[in-house]
């Protein structure tokens, strides 16, 4: 039995689907590991995080939740 257009349609795009879920759940799980760093930063008497930086003023964290920003923006 021929299948109809809509299942054929279906059946190509399950594949794409499957890998779209995967990159998200990937992304989901990289942005996860981000926020258990922040959490885990020290904290001042008010409970901002205090986010140390280097003598040329760059910070580590920062750039990366930045580089995973621009990676990611859809």
């Amino acid at each position: 039995m021929a299948l109809d257009p809509a299942q054929r349609h279906q059946i190509e795009q399950d594949p794409i689907t499957a890998a779209w879920e995967a990159e998200r759940l990937a992304v989901c799980d990289n942005a996860i590991a981000l926020l258990r760093e922040i959490a885990d930063l020290e904290t001042d008497d008010d409970g901002d995080v205090i986010l140390g930086a280097d003598a040329n003023g760059h910070n580590d964290l920062l750039s990366r939740i930045a580089a995973f920003l621009a990676d990611h923006d859809q």
